[in-house]
């Protein structure tokens, strides 16, 4: 999550992989996804402004990061545990997803606290994220599934290539999910079932 005092570079310095490059990952793609990692992070960056620490620990759900997502193991190197907020159990996670050819990946950045107007949320964190470099061109609205909430897919153009991408918000978090394919892309349709499904195992009763 972005300080105020910390600008955009530092936030991106923050969230660098220490671990050694994976070997097989070409470079091109390798400086896309961490790009687009990074910049999930800035956009969640503004999460906590509403309704911050006040109503943190109220939600009904807690984030656990699945151990794969659509056939890809979690990623250790892509991945951060949850920083929390200083005198509670709030905070932003951020989950990576690599294929074992790494012609696939997924970010995934989650931050815990309870928000009132979940609608609000996501059109701020939509706008964040475009403001990054995410140029949605078929943004819209799906069925959130039975976690509830409100939530958004589509596709966005970003560093000259093009990522599929979810976010979504309810009492307990918000999130963002984006998934590249190496010469490919995802279906908005097909991604939303995928998150759906996600969802029912990532949040789990606090």
């Amino acid at each position: 999550m972005l300080d105020q005092d910390q600008n955009p570079a530092e936030a991106l310095v923050d969230v660098t992989p220490a671990a050694p490059p994976l070997p097989a990952a070409p470079r091109s793609r390798r400086r896309l996804w961490l790009t687009v990692a990074a910049v999930l992070v800035l956009g969640a960056g503004g999460f906590g402004v509403a309704f911050a620490d006040n109503f943190a620990n109220l939600g009904a759900y807690a984030y656990s990061a699945p151990k794969e997502f659509d056939g890809m193991p979690l990623s250790p190197e892509y991945s951060r545990q949850k920083r929390t907020r200083l005198g509670s159990g709030s905070g932003t996670s951020d989950t990576g997803y690599v294929s074992a050819d790494q012609d696939r990946f997924a970010s995934v950045t989650v931050d815990e606290r309870h928000i009132f107007l979940p609608s609000s949320e996501i059109d701020a964190v939509v706008a964040r994220l475009g403001k990054e470099g995410f140029a949605f061109t078929d943004l819209h609205d799906v069925d959130p599934g039975d976690r509830g909430g409100v939530m958004k897919c589509g596709r966005a153009g970003f560093e000259g290539g093009e990522v599929t991408a979810c976010a979504w918000a309810d009492g307990s978090m918000a999130a963002s999910l984006a998934v590249g394919v190496h010469g490919d892309t995802v279906d908005p349709e097909t991604l939303a079932g995928r998150v759906r499904a996600f969802r029912r195992l990532a949040e789990v009763p606090s």
